[in-house]
């Protein structure tokens, strides 16, 4: 190897002295054939090692890919199930949560209903109470007083307890001189008069009473009826006839 390069050398040096003197042609095919000697020699050292190289063991993973050639990205279709998944436990909570609220409300209406009903005549006793204490200072003051302050002052707590009463709705049925109505009056009893209408209301025997348009209770009345001999004017049976369609007021 060394006899060949030195071979190789002295060969080359010939060839620069001789064509020295002409163009730079030779030269340069010179240095070529330099450089492609240096290249050869480069290539045979990186085979040798590259042989030297150990090879990988059978079995063991292949390089992790990086992911950029978008083989490992998962398809639309994919991730359908995952995503409808989601949405379905996402409408089931919040299925859960209005089922909650809802027991709740309920809960809570039920209980303000029952509180309702417990207090409902918590104002209906609150315009009764100045009634009751009227009524004990009247109770105390007969004692001591006339007849006439003791009459005085009864009227003045009947007059208290009725406003109190109408001020939460009741109403006295109207009944004398009225045609006989029997959704609002009960006839117990006939009196003959010429002065009035047959059928006519001439006495109120118990006053019926209205709670917000509702019957309570019917009053309690006498009905006029003609006297032997004098007018016949039926009121009882035309109100009885033209009320024939209305609906009768419902007693508590």
């Amino acid at each position: 190897m060394s006899r060949k390069k030195r071979h190789s050398k002295k060969k080359l040096e010939n060839d620069t002295t001789t064509t020295e003197a002409d163009t730079g042609v030779e030269y340069d095919k010179v240095e070529v054939e330099v450089d492609s000697a240096e290249a050869s020699e480069r290539t045979e050292e990186v085979s040798s090692s590259v042989d030297q190289q150990e090879p990988s063991p059978a079995g063991s993973p292949p390089p992790e890919s990086d992911g950029l050639d978008g083989g490992d990205e998962p398809s639309a279709d994919a991730q359908e199930p995952d995503r409808l998944a989601a949405e379905a436990q996402e409408m089931r909570l919040l299925a859960q949560r209005k089922q909650a609220e809802l027991e709740n409300y309920r809960k809570r209406a039920e209980r303000e209903r029952a509180e309702t009903i417990k207090f409902a005549a918590a104002d209906l006793m609150r315009e009764i109470l100045p009634v009751l204490d009227n009524l004990e200072r009247a109770i105390a003051a007969s004692k001591t007083g006339s007849e006439e302050q003791l009459i005085e002052g009864v009227e003045i707590i009947h007059k208290q307890f009725r406003d109190a009463l109408t001020k939460q709705g009741l109403l006295e049925v109207e009944a004398i001189a009225k045609p006989f109505d029997p959704h609002v009056h009960e006839a117990v009893g006939r009196v003959e008069t010429s002065e009035q209408p047959e059928g006519t209301v001439v006495e109120v025997l118990q006053k019926g009473y209205l709670f917000k348009d509702r019957l309570l209770r019917p009053s309690m009345v006498s009905v006029s009826q003609p006297a032997e001999g004098g007018p016949v004017e039926d009121n009882y049976d035309k109100s009885v006839q033209e009320d024939e369609n209305r609906v009768v007021p419902q007693k508590e």
